[in-house]
């Protein structure tokens, strides 16, 4: 099956190898620079395209992968603006 847009889930190594490369912690605009750079070659055209909320659509996958790795423990939520790893997420490569 071909995807309009990249998965949610095709963010989530990305984002702990960013992450990794950063000492841990990012600012929210800084992770989407970062990230943006790691795949604007391999962006499909929908990611591109804007969600109803006005959002990039792989920008709004990025933040759903990010919730996925909170919930999984591998990052932590606790501050608003800071894409942060835990201490598991450290670990794990």
């Amino acid at each position: 099956m071909s995807h309009r847009w990249t998965p949610a889930e095709a963010f989530s190594p990305l984002i702990l190898s960013v992450l990794r490369e950063a000492g841990g912690e990012l600012e929210a605009e800084e992770m989407f620079l970062e990230l943006e750079i790691l795949v604007e070659d391999r962006l499909l055209a929908g990611d591109r395209e804007t969600t109803p909320q006005g959002e990039l659509r792989w920008r709004s996958a990025a933040r759903r992968a990010r919730q996925a790795l909170i919930a999984e423990g591998l990052m932590t939520g606790g501050r608003p603006g800071m894409w942060t790893l835990s201490e598991a997420g450290r670990r794990v490569t």
